[in-house]
């Protein structure tokens, strides 16, 4: 089917069936888009609480682990701190009497059970540099030479870190406590320090089981797994015993919720993996019970648009009846008001129409008329100010080949004066070229009262590329002039204008040191009533109309005498239409 014969099908058809077909559309599209909606956004929300839920545990695990840690180096600390262990395990790198090496072996037991009340430690194991007898016990103490050739002895005098920490390994205790699962953090007991001769390596071991107690208490879902792993990416420990000392699979991040944090104090992280399919089969449920209520809505929505088009498209004939005769300018036709809802009003109002459409006409025609009447009146304001500056520019060109400057000069500011009133007809106009204006004016008024009125502009120059409506700043310095300066008993003032972009907001402030106000006139001026000088009036309403309510105009008396007057109004506002053309 093609375009236009589609468009044709569509002229053709009756307003009840568009109706019914663009409100079940309506129906499908928005109950279709607020489920989607929901539903992904329910999908991102119920993802996120899980990440933070993940992140959460797994900080506070961390927490636990660190502070397990930190108890094992603790320990080790204060064996490899503890003189009497060193000066023990020197003596039996000697020659040394039976007697005294059995003495030795119970110091060192005896030093060795001091600090093995730590929870975290299950065993201390000692492996010393010595052939005494002691090393034959193979319980508590053993020969160093029983472990030189182990790659983690290696590794252990190859690390900076102080304490080196194995992977998760199976040893057998013997006796009671049998085989058992455990993580071993060692330490080199040296003669002098650091770099000196070996006396022996500390072991201290601590059951892999009770790191897994922590690491299940961070278990989120029921197919998640917690890991804890080493430098080489093996697993220490995790929620699922059988994956202890495997390596971690790489996964993909799009299928799994991956969160991971180190364990202060050692070279482990834990890892977080969370099958995202888990937390979406828990949603799955409750998008069925949403589809069946998109279906449900559908349903209903459907005998609902049917009723609506029928009972609107029965009472919409008798209303394109009196609009044909309205056509016709047939306006005594009437028609019966059925009900008083839109159709109703619509039937009111265009009995109305019939009774008022001649008057309407007439006062379009008055109005029309009003309308070009200002148009013309408006253009001879216009004339009658461009043949003034411009026969004031003459004049000063006149008065530069007569030589007389200050006549020049004083035309010359005169005619930029009407040149800046006028701006080309606009309303709107840059702020640098009010300040220009009002600069102009105090030049004339300066030479105007022989030098007695001085005056300073400040602009901030950020605010010089934005706008503002002409002529509201020349009535308040004129005023200043007129009723402050002009007062004064010498006739002669200053007079300070600022200008500072503030939080949005255009602000002008002009100062004068003139006689000042009463407080009587000063609560006037800051009041709502219209009694107050035209120019002061035209500036506030002319701010009110072009920039709303937020703008103003303050009047305050200065504590050093005279009148500080602010003007503000909001910047980058839609202004309204016309307003650049005036």
């Amino acid at each position: 089917m093609t375009e236009n014969s589609l468009r044709d099908r569509l002229s053709r058809t009756r307003i009840k069936t568009k109706l019914m077909l663009v409100f079940m559309a309506l129906i499908i599209v928005t109950v279709g888009l607020v489920s989607v909606v929901i539903y992904q956004n329910t999908m991102q929300i119920l993802e996120r609480r899980v990440e933070q839920s993940v992140d959460k545990a797994i900080r506070q695990a961390s927490s636990f682990l660190s502070y397990k840690l930190s108890n094992v180096k603790d320990v080790a600390g204060i064996l490899f701190m503890n003189q009497e262990l060193i000066d023990t395990l020197k003596r039996g790198k000697g020659d040394i009497p039976l007697g005294r090496q059995i003495d030795d072996y119970q110091k060192i037991l005896n030093i060795l059970r001091s600090v093995q009340n730590s929870r975290e430690i299950y065993s201390i194991r000692l492996f010393a540099n010595s052939n005494n007898i002691y090393t034959k016990e193979n319980m508590t103490i053993f020969a160093l030479s029983a472990i030189e050739n182990e790659r983690w002895y290696r590794d252990l005098l190859a690390t900076t870190d102080g304490l080196y920490c194995r992977s998760t390994y199976e040893y057998d205790y013997l006796g009671e406590r049998g085989k058992q699962q455990v993580v071993t953090c060692s330490r080199v007991l040296y003669s002098e320090g650091y770099g000196s001769d070996i006396l022996a390596v500390l072991s201290l071991d601590i059951l892999e089981e009770k790191l897994q107690d922590i690491i299940k208490e961070t278990q989120i879902t029921k197919d998640g797994k917690v890991y804890l792993t080493d430098r080489d990416n093996r697993i220490v420990s995790g929620s699922d015993p059988a994956d202890t000392g495997q390596m971690v699979a790489d996964i993909d991040p799009q299928s799994y919720i991956v969160s991971s944090t180190p364990i202060e104090g050692s070279n482990w992280q834990l890892v977080a993996h969370i099958p995202k399919d888990e937390i979406y089969a828990e949603s799955r449920s409750w998008s069925y019970q949403l589809f069946a209520l998109f279906v449900i809505v559908c349903f209903f929505g459907a005998i609902m648009a049917i009723a609506f088009s029928e009972g609107l498209t029965r009472r919409i004939g008798p209303l394109l009846q009196q609009i044909k005769k309205i056509e016709t300018e047939n306006w005594d036709s009437q028609t019966a008001v059925t009900s008083h809802d839109e159709i109703g009003v619509l039937q009111t109002h265009l009995n109305r129409l019939s009774v008022n459409m001649r008057q309407l006409i007439e006062e379009k025609y008055k109005s029309e008329s009003e309308k070009r009447e200002a148009q013309l009146q408006a253009l001879h304001a216009q004339i009658n100010p461009h043949f003034l500056y411009n026969t004031l520019d003459l004049i000063h060109w006149m008065a530069m080949e007569k030589g007389a400057r200050d006549i020049s000069e004083v035309a010359g500011q005169l005619s930029d004066f009407f040149r800046l009133s006028l701006s080309q007809g606009r309303d709107i106009i840059p702020i640098a070229d009010e300040l220009e204006h009002v600069r102009t004016y105090l030049h004339i008024q300066s030479r105007r009262f022989g030098g007695n009125i001085q005056f300073s502009i400040e602009a901030d120059p950020e605010l010089l590329r934005h706008k503002t409506v002409k002529l509201i700043l020349q009535p308040i310095v004129e005023n200043a002039i007129q009723h402050g300066i002009r007062e004064k008993r010498d006739k002669s003032g200053f007079i300070a204008i600022r200008s500072r972009l503030q939080n949005g907001h255009a602000v002008f402030v002009i100062e004068d040191d003139g006689v000042g106000m009463s407080m009587d006139l000063l609560d006037r001026l800051n009041g709502d009533t219209t009694d107050i000088g035209y120019g002061i009036r035209n500036v506030r309403d002319k701010l009110r109309l072009y920039f709303g309510e937020t703008s103003g105009v303050a009047f305050d008396v200065r504590e050093e005498g005279g009148t500080k007057v602010t003007i503000s109004f909001p910047l980058e506002r839609e202004l309204p239409a016309g307003a650049e053309q005036g």
